[in-house]
């Protein structure tokens, strides 16, 4: 995973800048905390490699992530651990610029990626037409899974992580417009 991170990572740096490439601080850890848990099973079954900003100074950044289990793997973008006000402002985007997101979007769709996210229960005002599958979200994301783990043997693993991000990039791009206005106001 950490081999993957760092042939991967100058990638997605050239995206957002601020993004962390050390290879260490982007793959978690095999070894599971116990302290607090009832089970105590040392290890996980599934790691990840998170594309992001450190998520203690940009918290509520979009994020590129690559997660593998013993069964399967999937890949996504998205922010998550947001707060209300982000979101209200990624509505505005959407209500602004709908036909540039859903351009966007498709883009994600494509790669056999589907929307995933806590949403509201009830559609939050403003909604315009055919956005609606997107605008009741807490958070929000794009999420691609595959069954199929015979494609982590080789590294023709790089070229399909390479494709789908850059099929997600536009997306990413997006969302880091949204966050870095949010943030900029001190919010």
């Amino acid at each position: 995973m950490r081999q993957i991170a760092g042939i991967i990572s100058s990638e997605f740096a050239k995206l957002d800048p601020l993004m962390v490439t050390n290879p260490v601080k982007m793959v978690s850890r095999i070894r599971r905390d116990t302290r607090y848990t009832k089970d105590q099973s040392l290890y996980r079954e599934n790691m990840w490699i998170m594309f992001m900003r450190d998520k203690h100074a940009w918290h509520g950044y979009p994020a590129f992530w690559f997660e593998v289990s013993p069964s399967w793997y999937s890949m996504g973008i998205g922010i998550y651990a947001t707060e209300s006000g982000q979101m209200q402002l990624f509505r505005k985007y959407l209500r602004e610029r709908s036909a540039e997101f859903l351009k966007y979007a498709k883009k994600c769709e494509k790669t056999g990626a589907y929307i995933f996210g806590a949403e509201y229960k009830r559609m939050p005002e403003g909604c315009p037409a055919g956005l609606e599958d997107y605008y009741a979200h807490k958070e929000f994301g794009f999420i691609k899974e595959s069954g199929n783990v015979d494609d982590l043997a080789d590294e023709g693993i790089l070229d399909i992580i390479r494709k789908t991000y850059k099929e997600y990039s536009p997306m990413f791009k997006f969302l880091l417009e949204i966050s870095d206005e949010y943030y900029s106001k001190g919010e």
